[in-house]
C-alpha cells in the first residue's frame, strides 16, 4: 500500500502527480487529471460505450463490475478489458477504484463529446456545459471489473409505464429525470448482432453532423419532429452489415426508423407516444395514431431548448452516479 507507493515514486514507476495514498483517503484534483490523461488512451472511438458502461454499471449500484456474459452488456466487453489493462498497468488500484473511475472517464467522455458539438456548430444551438462535478468514494464488488451477476438492466421493449416503473423502482427517478436521462441515446448506437436492435439513435443532425459523436439534444428533436416509421428490418438489407452472418430470415426487433436520420427503440418512443405492444414487441399503434404520451409536452421542452435538457440531464446523471454509494467525497 503506501510503502510501495513510496518506494515506487523513489524509482519513478508511479505516473507523475499520482501521489502515495492509502484506502483511498484521500484524491487531488492533480491525480484525477494524471488519471484521465492516461485512461482516455482506452477511450479511443468508444466514449458513447464509455457512458453506456456508467449505466450498466450503476444499475444494482455502482461498484465496478460488469457480467460480461450478459447478452444486455454485449458490445462493452472490449472497452471493459481495455480500461482494465490501462488500470493494472499504472497501478491505479492504489490511488481510484474502478467504480469510481468508470464515472470519471463517463464524465469525461460526455464533456468531450459536448466539446466536439460545439467546435462543429455553425447556426446550431450551443449546448452549454455538463454541470456534473465528480466525487470519488465508490467501492468495487470483490471480483472487479468482473462479475456473474444479473442486476436487471431495463428492456429495449417497454412501454412507458414499464420504463417508468423500471427507473422509480432501481433509482428513484421521476418522469421528467427519466425522459432527461435517455437523452443520453443521442450518442447510441444498436447493432443487431449484439442486442437484435440495429441503427444509430441519431444518424444526422445539425450541419449534416453523423450520429454518437455529438451530445445535444437532437433525440428529442428528431422524436417530436420526424415521421417515423415503425418496421422489423431484415439483416441482409442492413447496408453496414455482413449479410453473411445473418441466419435465414433473420429480423431486428421492432423499431422505429426514419432512413438517414435515425431509429428508436420503444422504450425511446414511449417518451413521446402512449402504446401497449404485443408479445412480439409489436407496439399498438403507429406514430400517427398514437395517443401522446405522458411525458410528451417534457419531450417537446428539451427539443426546444439544450439549455433546459443540460441542466436536467446533469442533475440525474450525478444522481446515477451515486446510485449505491452512502457518502462521496469531494476531490481535493
Amino acid at each position: 500500500g503506501r510503502y510501495r507507493n513510496i518506494l515506487l515514486l523513489l524509482l519513478g514507476l508511479l505516473p507523475l502527480g499520482v501521489q502515495a495514498v492509502e484506502g483511498y483517503s484521500q484524491l487531488t484534483q492533480d491525480q484525477i487529471d494524471t488519471v484521465t490523461r492516461i485512461s482516455r488512451s482506452a477511450l479511443v472511438g468508444s466514449k458513447n460505450k464509455a457512458v453506456r458502461l456508467t449505466f450498466h454499471d450503476c444499475v444494482g449500484g455502482c461498484n465496478g463490475c460488469l457480467n460480461v456474459n450478459n447478452p444486455d452488456n454485449k458490445g462493452l466487453e472490449g472497452l471493459v478489458a481495455d480500461i482494465e489493462t490501462v488500470y493494472q498497468e499504472n497501478n491505479f488500484s492504489e490511488i481510484i477504484s474502478r467504480a469510481d473511475l468508470w464515472a470519471l472517464l463517463g464524465i469525461w467522455s460526455i464533456n468531450q463529446t459536448i466539446i466536439a458539438n460545439n467546435e462543429d456548430c455553425d447556426t446550431c444551438e450551443e449546448v452549454p456545459d455538463l454541470e456534473v462535478t465528480f466525487k470519488w468514494g465508490r467501492k468495487d464488488c470483490a471480483t472487479a471489473p468482473y462479475s456473474d451477476d444479473d442486476v436487471g438492466l431495463p428492456a429495449a421493449t417497454f412501454d412507458h409505464a414499464e420504463l417508468m416503473e423500471f427507473f422509480s423502482d432501481e433509482f428513484d427517478f421521476n418522469d421528467r429525470e427519466v425522459t432527461a436521462l435517455m437523452g443520453v441515446h443521442t450518442l447510441g448506437a444498436a447493432k443487431i448482432f449484439n442486442s437484435g436492435f440495429h441503427g444509430t439513435w441519431i444518424s444526422g443532425g445539425a450541419n449534416g453532423t453523423s450520429g454518437a459523436v455529438f451530445f445535444n439534444n437532437q433525440y428529442f428533436i428528431n422524436m417530436a419532429s420526424l415521421n417515423w416509421n415503425l418496421a422489423q428490418r431484415l439483416c441482409t438489407s442492413l447496408s453496414d452489415v455482413d449479410s453473411d452472418l445473418c441466419s435465414n430470415g433473420e429480423t431486428t426487433g421492432w423499431q422505429w426508423n426514419v432512413a438517414g436520420l435515425g431509429f428508436n427503440l420503444n422504450a425511446d418512443m414511449s417518451l413521446f407516444k402512449d402504446f401497449d405492444t404485443d408479445s412480439d414487441g409489436k407496439p399498438s399503434c403507429t406514430y400517427s395514431t398514437c395517443p401522446p404520451a405522458p411525458t410528451t409536452t417534457v419531450v417537446e421542452e428539451f427539443a426546444a431548448s439544450n439549455t433546459v435538457w443540460i441542466q436536467e440531464f446533469s442533475k440525474v446523471y450525478t444522481k446515477m452516479l451515486a446510485h449505491g454509494s452512502h457518502e462521496l467525497q469531494d476531490v481535493n
